[in-house]
């Protein structure tokens, strides 16, 4: 029995181990390497998966793979973000080398186009591409400052307030309203703003600059179109896992240079002296007030340490006919200014699921997105005096007035007449009284249905339905409590007002495709469309005062209370039409016309029509043209269309009668009606007609890639507010079509890239130039006149206008000897040109005195990568204009309680006459702030910013393959390291009215940014 025991037993263990063999046996190894097919540069967490299992691995940071399959038969599927899946046979094979193709949405071969994507070879409009990936390496809270340098012929301006939307501007100043671009999120117009969305979310940019390339958005496209694309999942592809997050801290870099207690007291009697005033008590030695014992530096006491983070959670993946790319996002941007703000916080969250099977594909995107700013600012009913931005009043206070004072209701310190004589905004203190938030929630949800009808023969017809409903809901919330703050700023009656915004968007589209390749050689695509979209606007607002403390802050608990409302609606109804067609890959056409219908405009004119053409010759493919061997692919394109513009408010063409107002009449009540809003009701769109001449090339086998371009566009029928007499009776400023404008210039990218070795890299760089001009203003052409600026026919918009200054007087003889200029005038105040030599200096004497808008923008970036290191140097700048600057008028101004820029140190006396600062003397008789070219009046704001420069690494795969990792990168960055500029303000390239581009009101200083982040795969 025994025995017959052991015969089992060896019996089992022998088959056991016979099993093993042949498992051994079955089983294969297979390695190689996994690079980008157009650049062979060596793609890390390239996912590899045996079909049909859930067995995979991924290739390292050098590219490489090993993978240990069950049968040397097997297939495996190799997958990327953003690239083509391959599936490929092992055959027996062990080592298996891929090249990985991009995909359509990023590659180098295609672009995305309204309501398509195009072969770049077959592209003849002015359309450029961002990259999505180098883009992102720049930390901001809107997507669109992320545009910044990028794209030749795109200037975005902007400050460093968390949450603050940025001027984008393409191609020129084309309108006097609104000039934001259109921007199209999955091929959904979402508006002029994409502040809620995340960047992360991002997969490729490309921006429509003329005509040919925006037509088919017609009537919203005049200031151009940003498409943007979101990430999707990849069909084969098992779930992955991404991480990716960053830790920043913000310091403003810059000081204003200004003076401490002791230079201000002695400015500031000088000032009152020469005036034959007395001095004020507190800069008085003799005075029992005099104050030795403050000297506040306001700039260090209000400006603070801020802070940035952002986490972002990705899964993506996807099966044979499923794929889906959900995203997790929160960005917490924490000012640099003490107090309750400026922060701003979104938390975003994404889906999207795209299906394909047969004749069917249908794909949906949803996106949440919550928003918590507390942005700077104040109503003028509390902080009276037309007050300037809060950076402004913070730079300009006196050092003599401390920050607390407990006595005080609030706790905050204030000037007093009769010891400062000042008017001076505690901002620290009052910053921290002040709440004002803005609470945002937005849902957008859009989806599509694709249906093929035919491919066959050649033949290819397919029609695509996509709906989307865009929601948006803003609560504002300004709560002021009760506060002491000196003589001048002072609140007895504690306020609140909470106030909803409603916005709505529904869109339906309709379109059909049609594809035929005919003769071998002629390929023709032509795009048919219907679209309807429906908004709408709802806005309340309720006010409560005479809060109790201790403070509830919610409406109910307060007196007096008010509510006020208004809605409005809006739709748009167009049909559009494009066709493509190339022959034998030299010869390319484009021809696009779209119709749209605005209720915006009255019955009679809400039509119009928008047609564009252009054409492209791919000369390197021309049999009877030999190129030189240095140039691998040329291009020369030309386009010519129009474009819209509806972007107003609504109900323009109406007159509006107030039927409520009281009279007295013969000494009784009587209700009588009164028009409060005059209009033109003719009013219809703008349209801007656009040329463009470009030219694309690759040298040196495609090493060098240059493009460049020509344009000019003209706007006609400008929608601009006309000022009426206040005697009609109305209170608004007709809207009318009253203006023409016309820009041009010239852009030019050029790209180098070196692919092969250890070090690889990339620089581009890119240039553009901006020449604006005014050719009408409507009625009789009167000039448009702004903050320092004038706007007038044959010029450009908001040009610098004022007085020529000759210098300094010296003597009584000088003033005795030149042009009258005021009864005042005293050896130290500033010699201004008699322009017209009529002897007296007068409104008549002012001259244009420069642009306000920069004639040329420029971007450089330079990345890199040396095997697990990487690189990125990003700068930009942007000259020819000259700044207006607030602050600094307002540190040297002569007539004011206000502290000074040290630069009003070398101001004139009789014992500092070689200077061309003005002396001191209260009250200003000579008008020595007047506009004029005076020395530090019009500064140079040609700058160059180092945005970015990172450092990254990829850990060795090796080291965490234990975990389940796929790669990790960590990297550290400076943002904003350094400006080399000759404005003595913050910001070179602020944000501005469109009357007055070069007039910086106060922008808030954008601080220098470090950071550390790091970027996991799963």
């Amino acid at each position: 029995m025994k025995s017959h025991l052991q015969q089992k037993s060896l019996l089992l263990i022998a088959l056991f181990f016979a099993f093993c063999a042949v498992d051994a046996t079955a089983q294969h190894t297979v390695s190689g390497r996994v690079i980008d097919a157009s650049t062979s540069q060596t793609l890390p967490a390239v996912n590899i998966l045996v079909k049909g299992t859930t067995r995979g691995t991924s290739t390292d940071a050098q590219g490489e793979y090993e993978l240990t399959v069950p049968s040397a038969t097997d297939t495996l599927v190799f997958s990327y973000v953003g690239y083509q899946n391959q599936t490929v046979p092992i055959d027996g094979r062990t080592e298996i080398n891929i090249s990985m193709q991009p995909q359509a949405l990023v590659g180098e071969d295609l672009v995305v186009v309204g309501y398509g994507t195009q072969q770049r070879q077959d592209v003849t409009g002015s359309i450029s591409q961002v990259d999505a990936g180098e883009m992102k390496k720049f930390s901001s809270s809107d997507p669109a400052d992320l545009l910044q340098g990028r794209v030749a012929g795109v200037q975005v301006r902007s400050n460093g307030e968390p949450g603050s939307i940025p001027d984008v501007q393409i191609r020129g100043v084309g309108t006097f309203g609104d000039s934001q671009p259109l921007y199209v999120i999955d091929g959904v117009p979402v508006g002029t703003s994409i502040r809620d969305f995340s960047p992360n979310d991002i997969e490729s940019v490309q921006v429509l600059k003329d005509a040919s390339a925006a037509a088919i958005y017609g009537s919203r496209a005049a200031n151009g179109v940003v498409i943007i694309t979101t990430k999707t999942g990849t069909k084969e592809t098992p779930l992955q896992v991404k991480y990716s997050g960053y830790y920043g801290i913000d310091q403003v870099w810059q000081r204003i240079p200004v003076t401490g207690r002791q230079n201000y007291q002695m400015l500031s009697n000088e000032g009152q002296r020469n005036a034959g005033l007395t001095v004020a008590p507190g800069n008085d030695p003799n005075s029992p007030v005099y104050i030795d014992d403050i000297n506040t530096d306001w700039q260090d006491v209000g400006l603070k340490r801020g802070q940035r983070m952002n986490h972002n959670l990705n899964f993506s993946g996807g099966g044979e006919y499923t794929t889906y790319n959900i995203s997790l996002d929160y960005l917490n941007n924490k000012g640099t200014l003490v107090g309750h703000g400026p922060d701003y916080k979104r938390y975003s969250g994404r889906i999207n699921t795209v299906s394909e099977k047969g004749i069917f594909k249908f794909g949906q995107t949803l996106y949440y997105t919550h928003t918590d700013e507390k942005a700077l600012n104040y109503e003028t009913n509390v902080l009276t005096g037309g007050r300037p931005p809060m950076i402004v009043d913070l730079v300009t206070a006196i050092p003599t007035l401390g920050v607390y004072d407990e006595s005080n209701i609030g706790g905050c310190a204030g000037t007093e007449s009769d010891i400062h004589r000042a008017i001076i905004l505690n901002v620290p203190c009052i910053n921290q009284l002040l709440e004002g938030e803005t609470y945002v929630d937005r849902t957008f949800g859009s989806a599509y249905a694709q249906l093929q009808l035919l491919d066959q023969g050649g033949h290819n017809l397919r029609y695509k339905l996509n709906v989307s409903y865009d929601r948006t809901n803003v609560r504002n919330t300004y709560w002021v409590p009760e506060f002491e703050m000196g003589f001048f700023f002072n609140n007895t009656k504690a306020r609140l007002n909470d106030g909803e915004s409603i916005y709505t968007t529904a869109l339906i589209e309709n379109t059909l495709t049609y594809q035929k390749e005919f003769f071998g050689k002629h390929d023709m695509k032509l795009l048919l469309g219907q679209t309807f979209q429906k908004g709408s606007s709802v806005f309340r607002n309720g006010y409560s005062e005479q809060f109790t403390q201790p403070y509830f802050p919610v409406l109910d608990n307060g007196t007096n209370q008010t509510a006020s409302g208004s809605e409005f609606e809006n739709s748009l109804a167009s049909y559009f039409g494009r066709l493509n067609y190339n022959y034998d890959d030299r010869y390319l056409l484009t021809a696009t016309i779209r119709r749209d219908g605005s209720s915006r405009f009255a019955p009679n004119y809400r039509y119009g029509n928008f047609p564009s053409a252009s054409l492209g010759w791919n000369v390197h493919n021309e049999n009877f043209i030999q190129l030189p061997e240095f140039i691998s692919k040329l291009k020369i394109r030309a386009s010519y269309g129009q474009l819209g513009n509806q972007n107003i408010g609504d109900y323009l063409y109406t007159n509006t009668v107030n039927p409520g107002v009281v009279y007295n009449w013969d000494g009784s009540k009587v209700i009588g009606g009164i028009q409060t809003q005059i209009s033109s009701n003719d009013i219809k769109w703008e349209t801007k007609t656009t040329k463009n001449i470009g030219l694309d090339a690759s040298f040196l086998d495609n090493k060098f890639d240059l493009s460049a371009e020509y344009y000019n566009s003209v706007t006609d029928d400008i929608l601009v507010g006309v000022p009426i007499p206040l005697s009609v009776g109305a209170n608004n400023s007709p809207t009318v079509n009253a203006g023409k404008l016309e820009n041009s210039g010239l852009e030019f990218s050029l790209t180098y890239s070196k692919y092969k070795g250890d070090f690889t890299f990339d620089i581009t760089a890119n240039l553009s130039t901006l020449k604006n001009k005014v050719l009408s203003l409507g009625g009789d052409d009167e000039p448009i006149y702004g903050v320092g600026t004038k706007t007038e026919v044959g010029g450009e918009v908001g040009r610098h206008f004022g007085y020529v200054t000759e210098g300094i007087f010296q003597s009584q003889e000088e003033i005795d000897n030149h042009a009258f200029q005021n009864a005042g005038t005293s050896p130290g105040d500033l010699i201004f040109k008699d322009l017209n030599d009529d002897g007296v200096i007068n409104a008549d004497d002012r001259t244009y005195l420069g642009s306000g808008i920069p004639s040329f923008n420029y971007g450089l970036n330079f990345t890199g990568q040396y095997k697990n290191f990487d690189f990125t140097v990003f700068a930009s700048g942007m000259g020819g204009y000259k700044i207006n600057s607030r602050m600094y008028r307002m540190l040297m101004l002569t007539s004011d309680y206000l502290n000074y820029h040290k630069d009003m140190l070398d101001r004139w006396t009789p014992q500092n006459t070689n200077t061309d600062i003005p002396r001191r003397i209260s009250g200003d008789p000579n008008n020595n702030g007047r506009n004029s070219d005076r020395e530090g009046w019009l500064q140079d704001g040609t700058h160059l910013r180092i945005n970015t420069v990172s450092i990254g690494y990829n850990l060795p795969k090796k080291l965490l393959d234990n975990y389940g990792v796929q790669s990790t990168r960590v990297y550290v960055k400076g943002q904003n390291l350094y400006t080399f500029q000759y404005y003595k303000g913050f910001n070179p390239d602020f944000t501005s009215g469109t009357f007055e581009p070069g007039f910086n009101n106060g922008s808030y200083p954008k601080p220098r940014t470090f950071m550390v982040g790091i970027d996991i795969a799963f």
